[in-house]
């Protein structure tokens, strides 16, 4: 709350003050039973009165009528509005609120302000100060100057927005708490964020962007969770066209011009650096650059694309001077991008420490008395993102009933790892992805647990008429049951947890498994390195396509390599490599050069070079081949062996003479099945295995078969 008096302060104080017909209508939405000016234990609605903490008695109540009549509407209008959301007062620092604001019309008698908006936030807080220091000879503490300034935001903040009469997308503050109007999608990770456009001071370009943000809301093209997050990128180029002086939407009046200020630009945004945070003064990310570079791209893209439009919407003839050079500011390449090939994060959780995690997972729903951490629902949450691999949002946001009966009947009923039904998840990554994933009879029991736990809560802290939207659920300002468990309050739950195990990897290395998305890394894995199907990976995932997929095929480097180094490497004259196998592993990177992966075995040409044998790889020196091969090795030596006798029996028949052993087809055919032969018997007289040498010898050029090294 500590930005949010500057931010109000900041405000045009015509556009949300004090309206006498807007009050009016406020006030008669709220029900009789809460139009008071007193709000004790018998005067509140059963309904509410679970926001009021503690309402204990008469002397515990809150009373406004020291108040004007339209203070008290506005105070008691809030006072609805946020018992009817869900939310909780505070009682006694409500009161001090009242006595400050009471004690202010007071002391400036007729010149007293009407209404909580006729003074903006600042002024309220230095008109308390001054009251307190008149009636007691001293500033009010620290403590009760934050009580009174966090319950004058909370209230004016609502106020403002009601009495402001411009459309929704106009306001400089958009908070979907405060407004319903703001477009959102049902199941909203972020939903109860604000954006602040005040954080743009250019005034066309901050209009021309809630222009944008709201269009892009209407239509889809956005979702909530994207707006602040482009926002940021749009103020940074903000502050860089108010250091170039640049005051008009078009930006330059040549092409060229427009150009070469986007060039400045992408080197500013190189040259920046992290304002806060663990990685404070250290260069932007790559990716964090790009989305920088890209909001702003891509709101001149559209802005162009209805430059008409939005001249006629935003009353701004200056957007109808965009032309070809704003659609795109970047060419193919100029954008930072994450290099390939750089090592990343470790993000599978190795076997032995999963396993530590899992058994010490007890320690997040143990009491505190207990020498717990008394999550109960954070164990639930860890346990599911473990066991299913979801994503944290979609296991945050499940339903109050996620489970779905399965659409066939199951396979092997009865078996402890058997299907049982299939749990519904909010896909809001994705869209039309897949949102549902079969899951057994352990999850079940977890996701019943959590239902039994939610409905105590609500009974003890919640409205009694109200149904909850989540199985998970935030325990602050959630009467209601419609907010879910919030993601910050999982990580640092986690963190406690992560402190008191004390994991570390087969490196040496803390397992900060607080990143959720290594769980879903690591089952991933798991799957993959079972041999299940990609396909059926990728739909467990929910992916939409394979390529997604195919990065969590990436973290099995070492079971590639593990099964690699399990065979001899022998050449195409049946010699053993003379290369370290780790050497040859290193050199064919099976994940990224599958060009030259054969059926037969592997091609160790260098990456640049390229091949003008054709298919002669049975007599080349750089291919090399081991005993996984053998089946299909076999195959070729028959296959060959069928081929020169259909070809000699034909030549034959079609001549009455046998075909010359020097014809160059049948040269080359007896080389190859030669080759076949020497290297089929070579790999049946090796080990093949783990505890064979690890490093195979004496291979090269000179190593040709005899009618290779006859040939003249």
């Amino acid at each position: 709350m500590s930005g949010i008096p500057h931010l109000l302060d900041a405000l045009d104080p015509a556009t949300g003050s004090y309206q006498p017909q807007m009050l009016s209508s406020m006030w008669a939405s709220v029900p009789a039973g809460m139009q008071l000016q007193e709000y004790t234990t018998a005067t509140v609605p059963p309904r509410y009165r679970g926001a009021f903490h503690p309402l204990s008695g008469r002397r515990a109540g809150l009373d406004l009528s020291s108040l004007p009549q339209t203070m008290r509407q506005e105070l008691g209008w809030c006072i609805f509005r946020i018992a009817e959301a869900g939310g909780v007062l505070e009682i006694g620092d409500m009161r001090l609120l009242v006595h400050g604001l009471g004690d202010v019309i007071d002391d400036l008698g007729p010149k007293a302000p009407r209404s909580l908006t006729d003074l903006s936030p600042r002024g309220w807080q230095q008109q308390v100060a001054r009251s307190v220091l008149r009636h007691t000879g001293a500033l009010p503490d620290a403590r009760a100057a934050k009580i009174v300034r966090n319950n004058l935001m909370r209230c004016y903040r609502q106020l403002w927005t009601a009495y402001d009469p411009r459309p929704w997308w106009q306001h400089e503050v958009w908070d979907p708490t405060l407004d319903a109007r703001i477009p959102q999608r049902v199941h909203e990770p972020l939903g109860r964020r604000s954006v602040n456009f005040l954080r743009i001071r250019t005034g066309w370009l901050r209009a021309g962007l809630q222009w944008y943000d709201k269009v892009a809301l209407d239509t889809g093209l956005l979702c909530w969770s994207t707006i602040a997050s482009r926002l940021t990128g749009l103020a940074v180029f903000d502050a860089f066209l108010t250091e170039h002086q640049i005051g008009i939407p078009w930006l330059a009046d040549e092409p060229v011009e427009v150009r070469v200020l986007m060039l400045d630009y992408l080197g500013h945004v190189k040259a920046a650096r992290v304002a806060a945070g663990p990685n404070r003064g250290r260069p932007l990310s790559p990716s964090c650059a790009t989305n920088m570079l890209v909001a702003v791209e891509q709101f001149y893209a559209f802005m162009t694309d209805h430059n008409d439009t939005a001249a006629a919407a935003l009353h701004e003839p200056g957007w109808l001077r965009l032309g070809p050079a704003h659609a795109r500011f970047y060419r193919h390449g100029e954008k930072p991008r994450q290099r390939r090939g750089r090592p990343l994060a470790p993000m599978v959780i190795e076997d032995d420490a999963f396993s530590r995690i899992m058994a010490g997972i007890g320690l997040l729903g143990d009491p505190r008395t207990e020498d717990g951490l008394g999550e109960e629902q954070a164990m639930r949450i860890l346990m599911l993102l473990a066991r299913t691999g979801r994503r944290v949002n979609e296991i945050l946001m499940l339903d109050r009933d996620p489970l779905l009966p399965l659409d066939t009947p199951p396979m092997h009923s009865g078996a402890p790892d058997a299907f049982v039904a299939r749990l519904h998840y909010q896909q809001t990554k994705i869209e039309d992805g897949p949102d549902t994933i079969a899951v057994d009879e352990e999850i079940v029991a977890i996701i019943h647990a959590q239902q039994r736990w939610a409905d105590q809560f609500l009974t003890d802290h919640g409205s009694p008429a109200s149904t909850p939207k989540y199985l998970f659920l935030a325990t602050r300002m959630n009467r209601n049951g419609d907010r879910p468990y919030p993601t910050g309050h999982l990580h640092n739950a986690l963190t406690k947890l992560a402190a008191r195990l004390d994991i570390h990897d087969s490196t040496g290395r803390l397992v900060d498994f607080q990143r959720t998305h290594r769980f879903r890394h690591t089952l991933a894995t798991s799957l993959l390195n079972a041999g299940v199907p990609l396909h059926v990976v990728q739909r467990y995932l929910g992916h939409v396509s394979p390529t997604m997929t195919m990065i969590y095929a990436q973290t099995l480097e070492a079971t590639h390599e593990r099964e690699f180094l399990r065979y001899y490497k022998l050449t195409a004259d049946a010699r053993e490599l003379g290369l370290d196998p780790r050497d040859v592993y290193d050199m064919l990177q099976l994940d990224k050069r599958t060009d030259r992966i054969l059926p037969n075995g592997w091609c160790m040409l260098p990456p640049r070079s390229t091949c003008g044998k054709g298919n002669a790889c049975l007599t080349c020196d750089k291919f090399v081949t081991d005993a996984t091969c053998l089946p299909e090795l076999s195959r070729q030596q028959s296959a060959t062996e069928r081929l020169i006798d259909q070809r000699c029996r034909a030549f034959r028949a079609h001549t009455g003479q046998d075909l010359d052993p020097n014809n160059i087809w049948l040269a080359a055919r007896r080389q190859e099945r030669d080759a076949l032969t020497r290297i089929i018997s070579a790999l049946q007289h090796v080990p093949a295995g783990i505890d064979g040498p690890s490093a195979i010898r004496a291979a090269g050029t000179a190593a040709r078969t005899d009618t290779l090294t006859d040939r003249p």
